[in-house]
């Protein structure tokens, strides 16, 4: 073993120190140790929220999508197309466009997605209803349709009963959008002849998240088709990979096969700024958590000041039996590296547990939350950088100081 490091490592232990020494490299020790569990802690709850938030929009939408290079839809006829390819387990049609909705008072605009049910089955919708027990294509031979929780209160919709309320939609006649009926009320006669309408029986309510719950309903895409004017035509085709293949080697053997008028685009890409916002924050944080490593390497420069004036006698006895500088030198630089290395061990095993409770038994709870308890993913990549950035930021400072330290209290080791 390393002869600094053995006596590096007894000074650490040693008995015979002051303990206002032992003290001080204590606080070290529990400084970066904290510091280091809170990045754990931190970069797991971002990770748990990035991973809600793909969960939340995937009840919408499958992980690969087909969409137009130009314009608003896509030939229906690709999806037949779609799913004769040996990567692709299913198609599904999807259309979507604003449209204004109405129950026995004042419309509202919102967001029309019209789907099949078997496309339904594959995003996460059936898991995100809280009334009605699962989709369903009609009710008494009627398109039947599902509302977010937010538009389901604003029209007062009924929670219970086995009749479906009726919503009458309405999208504006082709060629014109809702803007071009700016300053028109949507409830005279003029702007009504400018629309066509439908009546969609409500067969249950979703619930994702505030934003889509305030803005969304889903249909058949029939009823969509019929309401919004494109028959034989749709926004996007949402694929489901087939066994044996990724949404990478699927996406990579379409990007070839299609004609330019056509593109892929994965899910993560459709909310590329939700994603690239929680990315930044998480490494934003990570960053400023870093930088409090240098209070904890000050805490480290006063015990090894502390040392060094104690054990200026034993660095005299040292150089006197043939130690040179460098190795003098090593004996304090591997007593910083150990104050930071136990640190960094004892923060990263407290953070990790601390992220393994919260996993299991959700301790800090959210109250009237989508979720009962503050999402939370562990990543080993989190914890190898954690630990790194750690042991660097302290192995940096450390070496640097005892160079420093050395030189000026005890020229005679330099």
């Amino acid at each position: 073993m390393n002869v600094s490091f053995r006596i590096a490592r007894r000074y650490l232990w040693s008995r015979k120190s002051q303990r206002l020494i032992h003290l001080v490299s204590g606080i070290s020790v529990v400084v970066v140790a904290a510091v280091a569990a809170a990045m754990i802690a931190i970069l797991s709850a971002f990770n748990g929220i990035e991973n809600l938030v793909e969960e939340l929009f995937s009840s919408l939408d499958t992980e690969l999508a087909i969409l137009p290079t130009e314009g608003r839809v896509v030939p229906a006829a690709w999806i037949d197309s779609l799913e004769a390819h040996p990567g692709v387990a299913h198609a599904g049609g999807v259309l979507e466009q604003d449209v204004v909705v109405r129950r026995q008072g004042e419309p509202r605009v919102c967001t029309l997605i019209g789907f099949d049910l078997a496309h339904g089955t594959h995003t996460g919708l059936d898991q995100r209803l809280i009334r009605g027990a699962s989709l369903r294509a009609d009710t008494l031979g009627v398109d039947c349709g599902y509302v977010g929780l937010g538009i389901a209160s604003q029209l007062r919709l009924p929670y219970g009963g086995d009749a479906p309320a009726q919503l009458t939609v309405a999208a504006p006649k082709r060629g014109r959008s809702l803007g071009s009926m700016q300053g028109r009320s949507l409830l005279d006669g003029g702007a009504e002849r400018m629309m066509v309408t439908g009546s969609l029986p409500v067969c249950g309510t979703f619930s994702i998240n505030a934003d889509i719950d305030t803005r969304t309903i889903v249909s058949s895409l029939s009823f969509a088709q019929q309401v919004l004017q494109r028959p034989d035509q749709v926004s996007r085709i949402e694929l489901v990979t087939a066994e044996g293949w990724d949404v990478t080697r699927l996406r990579e053997t379409l990007d070839t096969e299609l004609p330019p008028e056509l593109t892929t685009r994965t899910r993560r890409e459709k909310n590329a700024l939700i994603h690239a916002t929680s990315r930044a924050e998480k490494w934003a944080t990570f960053a400023i958590l870093s930088f409090i490593l240098v209070v904890a390497a000050f805490n480290i420069l006063a015990a090894l000041t502390m040392l060094l004036l104690d054990k200026r006698r034993d660095v005299a006895t040292l150089t006197a039996i043939g130690m040179t500088g460098r190795e003098v030198r090593q004996v304090f630089s591997w007593q910083g590296v150990l104050i930071n290395a136990l640190g960094a061990a004892a923060g990263i095993a407290i953070g990790v547990a601390l992220v393994l409770l919260q996993d299991r038994f959700g301790l800090v709870r959210l109250e009237g939350a989508m979720v009962p308890a503050y999402p939370v993913a562990l990543h080993a990549g989190d914890v190898l950088g954690v630990a790194f950035v750690v042991l660097g930021v302290g192995g940096t400072f450390s070496a640097a100081m005892v160079a420093y330290l050395v030189r000026r209290m005890v020229p005679d080791a330099g």
